[in-house]
């Protein structure tokens, strides 16, 4: 009897534990899961490991659970950032330190399934700055990516470079598909190739001074990539050496044509030069030589032709020339020097011409004496030409000419008084014979109841002479 009230305690005893290990059970089955969940961020590679079973309270679940919305918290961000990044072509540009941030990331998930919550979130965190880091670089990269293949572009001198400026404005492009100066970067980095075989071209027509085949090939090169600087560089210098060569083909042409004297040419070459380089010294030096060149020829040309009309005796002519070379510029020396001794003997030649033209006037002796000296001074003149030499002899005969007296006869009514001006009065008679040196002479007559009269006669040596009539017949 005393046993089985013991019996009944021992089974009492094992009820109680087996209803309180149902009831943990339970516990752990049921109300475990929702405190614990799978993280965010897994590494499909991982294997499941369960975490062991324990038993939780209330202040530690409540404490896990906020663990675990702030580790979910953390996962959010992160993806957000890591999805952006491969967006941006992250793995081309800083690989190495996204994929040690998404190491980071699953150790942080290993953390996460053991429970260690705290520690999960510290992992993240890590991971977090990480991607943070990458992010803050993301424009750095895309400007550096940018500047390399504007740079190679620029630059470019062989296929290494075409590669890089290729590759790098690609990157730019993975980086921000949307950025329009690296879609640019792009199409000129697909025409490099072509682009560099232009500007070798064009340097190997320099080279061999064919400016215009240069020419052609930056032009070709510039339409090709309106942006490339040196493109553009070398074709403005290459114009400005064609510009250059221009001018400098137009001064030659202006002194060659200056050199054969053809001054109209010379004036257009150098004109067109003034056309490139309008305040450029050498044009003006060049135009003033070409006055100067051209004053001087025609002075040469009029010194020659005075000369020859000094040579032919024609000395009025030979002095017209050099006193209109004189009212030009009156420093020529030549031409002054020419003017005097032509001048002498243009007077000369005048006044023995006006002899000659009226040797009548020889009969008056300060004419005559005039005369007489001409003929002197006519016969100093040492080497005296063809003309000179007939005025002398054409002089001295009309010199002897003039005192050699002329038999005249002049005839009357009786009636009239008769006067001869400046020779003598004849008084009246029928007939009378008187001698008078050639020369030009007045016969007046007078009778009262009767007009005047007057009789001009010309005296002269070279033809026999009419019989002077003068009577007064007009009655008043």
């Amino acid at each position: 009897m005393t046993n089985e009230p013991k019996s009944n305690n021992q089974n009492k005893t094992q009820k109680l534990v087996i209803t309180v290990l149902l009831l943990l059970v339970v516990a752990i089955v049921v109300l475990l899961p929702n405190y614990v969940s799978e993280p965010w961020v897994a590494d499909d590679n991982q294997t499941n490991v369960s975490p062991p079973i324990a038993t939780v309270s209330p202040s530690t679940t409540a404490e896990k659970t906020k663990y675990r919305q702030d580790a979910q918290s953390v996962l959010a961000e992160i993806i957000n950032i890591r999805d952006r990044l491969k967006n941006q072509a992250v793995e081309r540009w800083g690989n190495l330190e996204f994929r040690l941030a998404l190491q980071g990331i699953d150790q942080g998930d290993e953390q996460y399934r053991y429970g260690d919550y705290q520690k999960a979130i510290e992992t993240y965190q890590l991971s977090l700055a990480q991607m943070k880091d990458l992010q803050s670089v993301v424009q750095q990269k895309l400007l550096q990516a940018k500047n390399i293949s504007l740079t190679a572009i620029e630059s470019a001198a062989g296929e290494s470079d075409s590669k890089l400026a290729i590759n790098m404005a690609d990157l730019a492009i993975a980086i921000a598909p949307n950025d329009q100066d690296a879609q640019i970067l792009a199409d000129r980095a697909s025409n490099l190739d072509q682009l560099m075989a232009l500007l070798a071209k064009g340097r190997d027509s320099r080279e061999q001074n064919n400016l215009a085949s240069a020419k052609a090939a930056y032009e070709e090169a510039v339409a090709l990539d309106t942006r490339h600087l040196a493109a553009a560089a070398a074709l403005l210098a290459t114009k400005q050496s064609i510009t250059e060569q221009n001018f400098r083909n137009h001064m030659s042409d202006g002194f060659v044509a200056l050199n054969k004297l053809d001054f109209e040419q010379a004036f257009t070459a150098f004109r067109l030069a003034g056309v490139i380089h309008p305040d450029h010294p050498s044009v003006q030096q060049a135009l003033n030589q070409v006055t100067t060149e051209q004053s001087q020829q025609l002075v040469d040309q009029q010194m020659i032709e005075a000369a020859k009309f000094a040579q032919q005796e024609q000395w009025h002519e030979a002095l017209a020339i050099y006193q209109q070379l004189l009212l030009t510029d009156n420093s020529l020396t030549d031409a002054k020097v020419g003017k005097i001794s032509v001048s002498i003997r243009a007077t000369l030649d005048r006044q023995i011409a006006t002899l000659l033209d009226d040797p009548l006037s020889l009969a008056a002796s300060r004419v005559f004496y005039k005369g007489k000296s001409l003929l002197a001074d006519a016969k100093g003149i040492i080497n005296p030409g063809p003309r000179l030499r007939r005025q002398i002899d054409q002089l001295d005969k009309a010199l002897q000419s003039s005192q050699i007296p002329v038999a005249v006869i002049i005839q009357s009514d009786n009636l009239t008084q008769i006067t001869l001006y400046k020779v003598a009065d004849l008084g009246i008679f029928q007939q009378t014979s008187i001698s008078l040196k050639p020369g030009l002479y007045v016969a007046a007559g007078q009778r009262a109841g009767y007009r005047d009269i007057r009789v001009e006669f010309e005296v002269s040596a070279q033809s026999p002479m009419e019989s002077i009539v003068v009577i007064c017949s007009e009655k008043i």
